[in-house]
């Protein structure tokens, strides 16, 4: 019964945010987009969800694509990241609560944390600036460096073997998600945060799966809504990353159980390291242009 509740609730929040987006849509300009643009978009959807799919998750691979495709601005990344997630994040999630069994205290609990602090977090990324914004995703990509990495050289505590958490661990878990969720908001991937989380508290990487994609499809669709409310989201094309991603979804799923994803953890180090130094070299040079146009407007006011 708390299972099918928790299902319908992810189908209304999911189905409320994608009509949100589609009346926006209608209702703003016309935006022409190219076939190569269209490519790109498709082919970005698709590869990011299937590394989603498989746990590692789209957002450092879509913010790497955006770099590499030019397909976004980096200050559209936080929204087009979660809004990206809503319909596939949908299905990746009632996927994984079908297969693997977890304690409904512990899910409900958890799950609440991180629509908790992604509500909080969107209100307060979409009113950053874009240096801000920069600033804010390079130090969560080291943070995710660093948990893959501690998590590569089994520095977590991966024997766990807990399916359920009770008394100071569940409450610490609770706030460590509603973290987890204010982070994500700034465009930052969920599952590997998540992962790290519940290693720390000693649960088995089992359970992982279900609780984190089911955080996401609640989180994103309520931080979505706050893009959205502040109108900070690129919508034509966030949804075409959205539906691409569903194919991604789709060609992943029936293979999950027959694929490895510990060369993908290395692989997701290598492109949060290249996400790290592009978006800071954005913020360096955006930095010392400000910089140098305060200094020049300092020289003519003088003179």
């Amino acid at each position: 019964m708390t299972i099918t509740l928790i299902i319908i609730s992810i189908l209304i929040l999911s189905a409320v945010c994608v009509v949100g987006m589609i009346y926006k849509l209608k209702h703003q300009p016309t935006v022409a987009l190219s076939r190569l643009e269209y490519c790109k978009l498709i082919a970005s959807g698709i590869i990011a969800f299937v590394a989603d799919t498989l746990g590692v998750g789209s957002f450092a691979v879509n913010v790497a694509l955006a770099k590499l495709l030019g397909t976004f601005r980096d200050d559209e990344l936080p929204s087009v990241n979660n809004g990206a997630q809503v319909i596939p994040g949908t299905i990746e999630s009632l996927f994984f609560m079908q297969v693997v069994d977890v304690d409904i205290t512990t899910l409900i609990t958890l799950v609440s944390g991180t629509a908790l602090g992604g509500l909080i977090g969107g209100a307060v990324v979409s009113r950053l600036s874009k240096q801000a914004i920069r600033l804010t995703m390079m130090c969560c990509f080291l943070l995710i460096i660093g948990l893959l990495i501690c998590h590569q050289l089994r520095l977590l505590p991966l024997d766990g073997d807990l399916i359920e958490l009770h008394s100071w661990k569940l409450i610490l878990g609770f706030f460590a998600m509603a973290t987890c969720g204010a982070l994500t908001s700034a465009g930052i991937g969920l599952f590997a945060m998540v992962q790290g989380v519940l290693f720390l508290l000693g649960t088995s990487p089992l359970i992982a799966f279900p609780i984190m994609m089911t955080a996401g499809a609640m989180q994103q669709p309520l931080t979505t809504l706050v893009f959205l409310q502040q109108n900070k989201i690129p919508l034509k094309k966030t949804l075409i990353l959205s539906l691409a991603g569903c194919l991604g979804v789709f060609i992943t799923l029936p293979v999950f159980s027959y694929l490895t994803v510990s060369w993908l953890h290395n692989l997701l180090i290598g492109i949060l390291i290249y996400n790290f130094l592009a978006i800071g070299r954005t913020y360096l040079q955006t930095r010392t242009a400000s910089a140098f146009n305060s200094q020049k407007e300092s020289v003519t006011v003088y003179n």
